[in-house]
């Protein structure tokens, strides 16, 4: 019976059951009912090639048997644990972590979701700062949704047009944070042209820091790649500049490679592609592939959560995810997953960039690796935004078997990220799917 649970449920009791589920995001596309490698399959067997990875997580696709494998050997001596008492894979799992980052980095934390694990990092930052009250974020940053970590986001901002996102409802909230311009180089917030720039957007973070901000700031939090925001990548000179930015003002650096961590950006940590090391940064998603685990990483010159108040949750420690982040993280380094992350974003880049040659209403395809955005505008001189497009092509893909993403503050942009072990005759196809969903749309409109 349970083989067959996930295609009992018939669509009238589906749509009733929808109903009483609450999700604080959009509903899009099918019921899934399996997956396996890159594909996954809907309740009628029919193929999708998963291009969002199931929100940038399963970096080596559905079903590794290895990694099943592994967690489901675990369950079968501990399956969970309170946080206070410590287990083989928790302290591997620790190790490994360190033996991938830099040397700076000597305590690990881990928590059972991204947003906690940023809170956490807030939560370090505010213990080695006491005197801060306030944080300082980018445009179109993403940390999560927790109320602190939203507060550092775009939730509350008019950053997707005329309305205020779903944050207002929290403005109590909302206080501690102040946002600075982010490196948005197609739509530079300083005037300037790509590559013609000395990175004014990063001295506007300076002046924040000194005529903005009442008192000292416990950190700068960051994505090295925003990803909700609309896959923006920072130069590497303005990580530069930001580095030496904190370190003048005595402020914390947080990056948080919830996204760009374990492979997506081409390299382990997207810290490791600019050459550009923060005090502490946060891992998720892919850490797991697919078991709810995330992790706060922290310098050694950095004092660490002191008590049992601090930060400890109920599911803070489960050996089954840890077991599976350790494999997970094994297959990463023994497979060079990285490596083909890197291969792949510049074969998927190279493809999308001659596909926008026929169709310039792509007016940007970015990376790096697989980290690839193509933002939709109604005019490539005007650059208008065209939210409406970029809706009608992730539509009309899943009508070709398409999974792909939309930008949480940029409904324009659509987001490439599929699985790190793509090989390139899924790139190929998902190429051939794309062209062809945008000469349907292009033609419908």
């Amino acid at each position: 019976m349970l083989k067959n649970y996930p295609n009992e449920m018939d669509r009238n009791t589906e749509a009733q059951m929808k109903e009483h589920v609450m999700f604080g995001g959009p509903w899009r596309g099918p019921l899934i009912v399996r997956g396996k490698g890159v594909y996954c399959y809907d309740r009628d067997e029919k193929e999708y090639l998963d291009l969002e990875s199931q929100a940038w997580s399963l970096c080596l696709g559905f079903g590794n048997e290895e990694v099943m494998e592994a967690a489901f050997e675990q369950a079968e001596f501990l399956y969970h644990m309170k946080g206070g008492l410590n287990t083989y894979p928790r302290l591997k799992l620790v190790d490994k972590i360190l033996e991938t980052a830099p040397d700076v980095f000597d305590r690990v934390s881990f928590e059972p979701s991204g947003s906690i694990a940023n809170e956490a990092a807030m939560k370090i930052a505010m213990i080695n700062r006491p005197e801060a009250r306030y944080f300082v974020s980018l445009y179109h940053a993403f940390h999560g949704n927790t109320l602190a970590t939203a507060a550092a986001g775009w939730h509350a901002t008019k950053a997707k047009g005329d309305a205020y996102g779903g944050g207002v409802k929290y403005m109590a909230f909302m206080d501690n944070v102040v946002r600075v311009p982010n490196p948005y180089c197609y739509r530079c917030p300083c005037g300037k042209k790509e590559g013609e720039c000395r990175f004014e957007c990063a001295d506007a973070l300076r002046t924040t820091l000194q005529f903005g901000v009442s008192g000292p700031a416990a950190a700068v939090i960051l994505e090295p790649v925003q990803g909700s925001g609309g896959q923006i990548p920072c130069p590497a000179g303005y990580l530069k500049r930001v580095r030496e930015i904190c370190d003048e003002f005595n402020t914390l650096l947080i990056f948080d490679e919830m996204q760009t961590g374990f492979g997506r950006c081409g390299t382990m940590f997207a810290m490791d592609l600019y050459g550009v090391t923060p005090d502490i940064f946060t891992i998720g998603k892919a850490l797991g592939n697919g078991f709810p685990i995330s992790g706060t990483v922290i310098s050694r010159k950095l004092k660490g959560f002191q008590d049992g108040n601090d930060d400890n949750f109920t599911f803070c420690n489960n050996p089954m995810a840890q077991a599976a982040a350790l494999k997970t993280i094994e297959i990463l380094i023994r497979d060079n997953v990285p490596e083909n992350a890197r291969r792949m974003g510049e074969f998927l880049t190279k493809g999308l960039k001659e596909i926008q040659k026929k169709y310039p209403i792509m007016g940007d395809v970015r990376g790096p690796g697989l980290h690839i955005g193509i933002e939709m505008v109604k005019d490539p001189v005007t650059k208008e935004p065209d939210v409406v497009m970029a809706g009608a092509i992730y539509n009309k893909a899943l009508e070709n078997g398409l999974i792909m993403g939309l930008g949480g503050s940029s409904p324009h942009v659509i987001k490439v990220k599929p699985p790190l072990i793509i090989n390139e005759a899924e790139c190929a196809s998902f190429l051939e799917r794309f062209e062809k969903t945008m000469k349907e749309v292009t033609e419908e409109t």
